[in-house]
């Protein structure tokens, strides 16, 4: 089995993304997961304004010591499957919606309307 990132996503069907996941499970080489959960959640955290998952990853990166990057991920796709829906996110049963500049929770504070991260960030600005 391949170890590093290069010889992985050189196997035919294998992406960063299932390299990462391989990576940081099998070998413990640490490594950012960006699936649809991760980069929804980056994006509505306000810890990114990409799209591409190799940017995500890169932003995250940035912002995580890479001995959080295999469990956050996990994280994040948990919290994106179970709290975060992409459609109807349950941010009333969420325990970061204090916290999420895109929360809608009554309790938060929050408008009813989901602001995007980008929006966030530049009111926070202004």
């Amino acid at each position: 089995m391949p170890g590093t990132l290069e010889e992985l996503i050189a196997l035919p069907g294998v992406g960063r993304k299932t390299a990462n996941v391989v990576l940081g499970n099998a070998f413990g080489v640490p490594g950012i997961t960006v699936d649809t959960h991760v980069g929804r959640l980056a994006r509505r955290f306000g810890w990114t304004e990409e799209s591409a998952p190799e940017k995500v990853e890169a932003d995250l990166m940035q912002l995580f010591p890479p001995a959080e990057w295999t469990d956050l991920s996990h994280r994040m796709i948990l919290h994106g499957r179970r709290v975060c829906h992409a459609r109807n996110p349950a941010c009333d049963a969420c325990p970061l919606a204090a916290l999420c500049p895109s929360s809608t929770a009554s309790s938060a504070g929050k408008s009813a309307t989901p602001k995007s991260a980008s929006t966030s960030r530049a009111k926070a600005r202004a």
